[in-house]
């Protein structure tokens, strides 16, 4: 869905992008574990080629990124009005430089979150306000690395002595409006302060405040439901240098059919959209009778100066056991 889910939000995902959304649950969500895989195209070209030929491989993606990261959730429940959450991620983002001698610039860092919220509506529930509470527990650096640091035999105290070791504490405040006075045609416009007094790691990154804007309406067609939505992330442009709303700005739609119990997800569901100036697709599967979830996504992230500068294409896996 291009990420746009500011305002469509109405499940456990509430607590990550609009605590707002917790009070647009409708039915009780308890997932008891969920594993999650990202890895961007390059990474996945570089695991297919012949060991003899990586090397050659790492100079050909001078000025190109390296992702992976990989996820683990456990023990989370979310019901109407509140919720909490506890996710495990592990992340390795390397730019690399240099098709003579390449090196490194490389993101590396371990985290756990635990976040909590809940919600309340106001004016005959037209007005939805909710907030939520994250601490972050973050071990990680951020450094340039040579490939001949690498045979320096004290290179992995130097990386140990060098390593952050921080939590930080901060919480989003969102707000969501209904405007149901067209049939079959449910909108919902939002916005939600995030991570507010900002979150900082050192060199291994920061999260600071920002403020996403929303619009979603839900609808169904011919027996489907459908949702579209699009937001403003970063309406303020804190996390980049140079203002743009092509590169802020993601649209997305969701075509889902049969609605089971566990948090109203549905048995089938696709969704595309586009995330600044890319395209974005994905699906979920939620069989029945099943307690697991099998959701995909392909995606691209901006990773130059300005929207359309350079694409990092990203694909994502999550199972999730949940009922």
């Amino acid at each position: 869905m291009g990420n746009a889910f500011v305002a469509a939000v109405n499940d456990e995902n509430s607590l990550y992008y609009n605590p707002a959304g917790l009070a647009s649950v409708q039915r009780s969500f308890f997932e008891l574990l969920s594993v999650t895989v990202t890895a961007n195209q390059n990474l996945i070209d570089l695991g297919q080629t012949d060991s003899a030929d990586q090397t050659a491989a790492v100079g050909n993606l001078v000025g190109n990124k390296i992702y992976a990261e990989e996820g683990l959730g456990l023990l989370s429940f979310t019901a109407p009005y509140w919720g909490w959450s506890f996710y495990q991620n592990a992340v390795f983002d390397a730019q690399v430089h240099n098709p003579t001698i390449p090196y490194f610039e490389a993101l590396v860092y371990g985290q756990v979150t635990a976040i909590g919220g809940f919600a309340f509506t106001l004016w005959d529930q037209q007005l939805d306000i909710g907030t939520s509470l994250k601490y972050v527990y973050r071990q990680g650096i951020g450094k340039t690395i040579h490939i001949v640091d690498a045979l320096d035999p004290e290179f992995s105290d130097d990386l140990q002595n060098e390593l952050v070791d921080k939590s930080q504490i901060a919480p989003d405040v969102g707000v969501t409006y209904h405007y149901d006075r067209w049939y079959n045609f449910q909108l919902k416009a939002s916005a939600v302060m995030k991570n507010i007094g900002g979150m900082d790691f050192g060199s291994s990154g920061s999260f600071p405040t920002t403020v996403d804007l929303g619009l979603a309406s839900e609808s169904e067609v011919l027996g489907f439901d459908l949702l579209v939505a699009a937001d403003l992330v970063d309406s303020t442009f804190q996390t980049t240098a140079k203002k743009s709303l092509a590169r802020n700005l993601n649209l997305g739609a969701e075509l889902g059919m049969w609605k089971r119990s566990n948090g109203g997800h549905h048995f089938l569901a696709f969704r595309a959209g586009k995330k600044g100036p890319y395209p974005t697709y994905g699906f979920s599967l939620n069989p029945p009778l099943l307690p697991i979830m099998i959701d995909f996504a392909s995606w691209s992230e901006e990773v130059g100066a300005v929207a359309g500068a350079k694409e990092d294409q990203r694909t994502s896996l999550q199972l999730s056991f949940n009922f």
